[in-house]
């Protein structure tokens, strides 16, 4: 008579993916709490963001003893909960340390322009700032520029440039649009006639806004065109503001083609 050995699920594999799957949850808590309005975005960034961060990589070293533990021929069972637990818990850490380089590698600012001594003005979206208790709309100025020039990283935002062209400002300018419109923003105004655009841009999960503002302007070789992008809230914008001036411009310049 063969006696028949029960094996049980190791608590390293319990746990381990206990504490993956509800750190990431947290994750998304954290965010949507914030849209909600039910709490602030301190609580939501220091604390809820802090912890799960280490619940995640908790989840992710016991998940990986469980996978020792419930490997086969093991003294228990478990081992695809221990994997998956593996994979949401680096993988929920690896989306907050992503953020968290983001930060140290970016200047601490959150408004960025192509044109740091003339930066394009926002007009038709003061109200909406104003009403929403938004970050000042108007530029900071030369200790501004130099930030945003060098911010102790090695000129990271030098490639935050115009795009120029040979084209008569309102045809720049019907490009300009074609390629706004393409965007996922709301536009706000669209003033052929000054040469602006301007435009919101809310992010996924925590309802950040920023501001953009495009500048059409006649140059002797045809067209300038410059664009700011400005946070509402929030000292630093993780170079959020940065990247979409970088996608933007791309889309644009490969629109207008070669000069």
């Amino acid at each position: 008579m063969v006696d028949i050995v029960e094996v049980r699920l190791s608590n390293f594999v319990r746990l381990g993916f206990s504490l993956s799957v509800i750190s990431s949850l947290v994750l998304v808590a954290a965010a949507l709490g914030y849209r909600w309005d039910l709490w602030s975005v301190r609580f939501a960034l220091l604390t809820l963001t802090k912890y799960a961060t280490y619940g995640a990589l908790a989840g992710a070293a016991l998940s990986m003893v469980g996978i020792g533990r419930s490997w086969p021929g093991g003294a228990s069972r478990g081992l695809v909960l221990s994997v998956v637990g593996v994979i949401i818990g680096l993988g929920a850490f690896h989306t907050i340390f992503e953020h968290w380089k983001m930060v140290q590698t970016s200047p601490f600012i959150h408004d960025i322009t192509t044109d740091t001594e003339n930066p394009p003005e926002f007009i038709a979206v003061v109200a909406l700032r104003e009403s929403a208790a938004a970050n000042p709309h108007t530029y900071a100025g030369p200790d501004l520029a130099l930030r945003q020039r060098f911010g102790g990283f090695n000129e990271p935002y030098k490639d935050i440039l115009p795009v120029m062209t040979k084209l008569v400002p309102d045809a720049a300018y019907d490009q300009a649009l074609d390629v706004a419109q393409d965007m996922d923003w709301q536009i706000v105004d669209a003033d052929r006639t000054n040469g602006r655009i301007e435009a919101s841009d809310t992010s996924f999960w925590y309802g950040f806004t920023d501001d953009i503002v495009i500048r059409v302007v006649a140059t002797p070789e045809g067209s300038r065109i410059d664009m700011r992008s400005l946070s509402r809230v929030g000292r630093s914008d993780v170079g959020v503001n940065a990247e979409r001036i970088r996608e933007y411009m791309t889309a644009l310049a490969a629109m207008l083609g070669p000069e």
